[in-house]
């Protein structure tokens, strides 16, 4: 599978809020090593209920991506909700910024005056929620353009706040580019056509250091913090002797406040463990 960079068809996500709760998520690819165009399906296939205004979406996205090809075209997400998981869709987004714009969604042509060299990767429907949210790499964001983000989404002022978690996980003062070469960024609305949540995404190992290192830094920012870490210690527990692969680090500015996360990709026996967390 490409889901993961090490091959693994499923990723982990272990995700706190400010307050320390923590929680699970999962991504899975439906058909690993097959075509894009049937993951795709599968992905379709496996997550109904979407609105109208979603299931528009999702059409457009799919006559994209059977027009200019797919490398991987969708996959499904798993996240808590009520008394079980609640599934949302993931589709590979091919093509450049002005795809985004000719999709039918007013809130995807609005101009960001903070983000750089935005490209599309991928569009997420939550269909219990109703959100549509739009991820995308961007040139490296300036330490002010988290607030100018926020602002310009109509967001909670929380950029201070966020700078500050940031620099207490990584130990270091911020310079005036956010650190990392490589950055990402999600975006998510409501279905009124509100921003919803702003997340900042880079890759950590360039953030905290090899997977051994990173799971050192969050379990000692976590204990500094007196947050619930149980169920990423387990996910994150040394497989024949080695600490599983860590792929993305997230920090998210939202209506419901920040957060922070991290992905990760395991083996059955820590997915057992964390589960009797």
């Amino acid at each position: 599978s490409n889901l993961s960079a090490i091959g693994d068809p499923v990723e982990f996500q272990a995700l706190w809020t400010a307050t320390g709760a923590e929680q699970v998520r999962a991504t899975l690819d439906p058909a690993p090593g097959a075509p894009g165009a049937e993951r795709r399906a599968r992905a379709v296939a496996a997550v109904p209920g979407l609105s109208p205004g979603q299931r528009a979406l999702r059409e457009a996205v799919v006559a994209a991506q059977q027009a200019q090809g797919a490398r991987f075209g969708g996959w499904i997400g798993l996240r808590p909700g009520g008394t079980g998981l609640r599934r949302k869709l993931y589709l590979e987004l091919p093509g450049t910024a002005e795809t985004l714009a000719a999709l039918p969604f007013a809130p995807l042509s609005r101009r960001l005056p903070a983000v750089r060299a935005l490209t599309p990767v991928l569009l997420g429907l939550d269909p219990v929620r109703g959100e549509v949210e739009i991820y995308a790499a961007i040139a490296p964001l300036a330490r002010d353009g988290l607030a100018l983000l926020l602002a310009d989404l109509d967001l909670p002022p929380l950029a201070p706040e966020a700078l500050r978690l940031l620099t207490d996980l990584r130990d270091q003062s911020l310079r005036p580019v956010l650190p990392t070469q490589d950055q990402g960024l999600s975006i998510s609305w409501g279905s009124d056509g509100s921003a919803e949540a702003l997340t900042w995404y880079v890759h950590c190992d360039a953030l905290l250091g090899p997977a051994a290192r990173a799971r050192e830094s969050l379990l000692a920012f976590g204990q500094r913090r007196r947050w619930a870490m149980s169920r990423y210690r387990a996910l994150s527990a040394p497989v024949a002797g080695r600490i599983p692969w860590h792929g993305l680090v997230g920090l998210t500015l939202a209506r419901s406040g920040l957060a922070l996360s991290v992905t990760c990709a395991t083996r059955c026996e820590a997915w057992q463990s964390c589960a009797r967390c």
